[in-house]
């Protein structure tokens, strides 16, 4: 009776839903280098053509690949409901939902497919740079603007601070995963950190209100 499953699974997913299913294989067994718009359509059962009708390019089929992996594995939730009642409340939970896509994108292998062969591909980097922690940092200076207006931190520069926040969320396990040198942290040793790098962001950056 399993067997039987996952074709009935597999007949149920739109034509879309089985050229990212194709790619997602293809891309993380063979490389973004390697694998072509051919290969991914006759993996997913369809013409090239439906492929572009979805895609205009590689890379943006990569980039839905990867974010919906991040998603999967992490969980999504709408950007509004990351901002909380207080900037501690609404920068630890944004810390934590971007930790947890990037270390599955780690887990994934995402991340490392990204890393060796953006040098050869550029627009894989700006891709994923755009859909993962360039989107971030967007949302945490959007909030600290909001923040700053509304007289609860005092922030001289958004855009800079946020992109100094997320690089410490990073700078916290993303260089050892990569390595190789340690396993995906416990959900207590990532609250851990974060709530010392929050506590650390907003030593300074608190006003008397």
């Amino acid at each position: 009776m399993p067997q039987q499953a996952k074709p009935r699974q597999a007949a149920r997913l739109s034509k879309r839903e089985r050229v990212v299913v194709a790619a997602s294989k293809l891309f993380l067994d063979d490389g973004y280098g390697a694998t072509g718009m051919d290969a991914i359509a006759k993996e997913a059962g369809v013409s090239k053509a439906t492929v572009y009708s979805y895609y205009e390019d590689k890379s943006s089929l990569f980039a839905d690949v990867m974010v919906r992996m991040c998603e999967e594995v992490g969980g999504h939730r709408p950007l509004e409901e990351l901002v909380g009642a207080s900037p501690e409340d609404t920068l630890r939970t944004i810390a934590l939902h971007w930790l947890d896509r990037v270390l599955a994108a780690v887990e994934r292998q995402i991340l490392q497919r990204v890393v060796a062969e953006s040098r050869e591909f550029p627009e894989l980097g700006k891709k994923f740079w755009e859909t993962g922690p360039g989107r971030i940092e967007a949302v945490v200076a959007r909030y600290l603007a909001d923040a700053k207006r509304r007289g609860l931190l005092d922030v001289d520069d958004p855009a800079r601070v946020a992109a100094s926040f997320v690089g410490q969320l990073a700078g916290l396990y993303l260089l050892p995963l990569l390595a190789g040198i340690r396993k995906r942290p416990s959900e207590a040793e990532i609250r851990r950190g974060v709530d010392d790098v929050v506590a650390g962001f907003l030593a300074c950056r608190m006003t008397d209100r």
